[in-house]
């Protein structure tokens, strides 16, 4: 362990459906356990050996081909025991929701193969930006010097109490297994149908961490208005919010989402703006957007964008 590491009191790993790039992992002292993504004949880890530009450009090229899938337990013993190795006696690894992959229990089936160190693992019960919020909740308590303990407890206090809302593509309920609870004309469309008439949908993320779409529209203002208005309802409850945004393609489309967040019915602090990972491209599309938001007395704006942003842009 370094002198820089002294007052930390433990290791912090997670996987890359928390939609934060290697370079921002890296100087925020994460180890990174990398999804798979399968393009065609050929796998890739996750921001390792592809980054989102070159999804974007050869994702075109396997359309129907692509899928992705969860870290192996060697890949999870590795990165645990070299962190023990370097002196690392108490390591938290914090996962993607459970109702969506099943990384978290493979964690948990390596935990017990780890000499040196006692691992913790985490459900977020989140996903990209919602879970990167929860992350960054962590690091900040990490480099605090709180125990493992208290920063487990606060951490998992953030995540019972955030929430997201995505936007995917027409088309990426069909990769990405994201759950439907449609209702009226639009419950019976196909989805040729909702392809041809580019009806979107709201997903939500439940506080279990399920996705489940609770609105749908060709409209993407109406769309909007309805993520606002979630929004306005959830502060009603809790006050003054944190949000980081998330998107995959082109980023001008979170304006269309923006525009609603501009009012006076609730205060809110923008963190970060997330490019998703090539995982996450895979599920959602490219051209998917999403808001990931949570109470300001339990993360500001400024924690989590003191992990969450490029050091340039802080």
């Amino acid at each position: 362990m370094s002198a820089a590491s002294a007052n930390k009191k433990f290791a912090i790993v997670c996987d890359s459906a928390c939609d934060l790039p290697l370079s921002t992992l890296e100087r925020a002292g994460v180890a990174l356990v990398p999804l798979v993504v399968r393009m065609g004949h050929e796998q890739f880890r996750d921001c390792l050996d592809i980054d989102t530009p070159t999804f974007y450009r050869e994702s075109p090229k396997h359309k129907g081909q692509i899928n992705t899938y969860s870290p192996s337990e060697v890949d999870f013993l590795t990165v645990y025991q070299a962190l023990a190795e370097q002196g690392w006696d108490r390591i938290v690894s914090l996962h993607v929701s459970s109702q969506m992959r099943d990384a978290g229990e493979v964690a948990r089936s390596a935990v017990s193969k780890v000499q040196g160190a006692k691992v913790t693992v985490i459900d977020t019960h989140a996903v990209s930006a919602e879970y990167a919020l929860v992350l960054s909740r962590l690091v900040c308590d990490r480099n605090a010097g709180l125990d493992t303990y208290e920063a487990v407890e606060r951490a998992q206090a953030l995540s019972a109490s955030s929430r997201m809302l995505m936007i995917p593509t027409p088309d990426a309920d069909v990769a990405a297994g994201i759950g439907h609870k449609r209702k009226g004309i639009l419950g019976q469309m196909s989805m040729l149908q909702r392809r041809a008439l580019n009806v979107r949908g709201l997903v939500k993320v439940t506080p279990d961490g399920q996705a489940e779409e609770i609105f749908s529209s060709s409209d993407m203002a109406r769309i909007a208005g309805v993520l606002a208005r979630t929004l306005s309802r959830y502060s009603a409850k809790v006050g003054a919010i944190t949000y980081a945004e998330m998107y995959s393609g082109d980023p001008r489309i979170l304006q269309k989402v923006e525009k609603p967040l501009d009012t006076n019915e609730f205060e809110s602090a923008c963190a970060a703006v997330l490019r998703a990972n090539p995982s996450t491209c895979a599920q959602l599309g490219i051209g998917a957007v999403g808001i990931a938001y949570a109470p300001s007395s339990l993360i500001t704006a400024e924690e989590a964008a003191s992990v969450l942003k490029p050091k340039a842009a802080q």
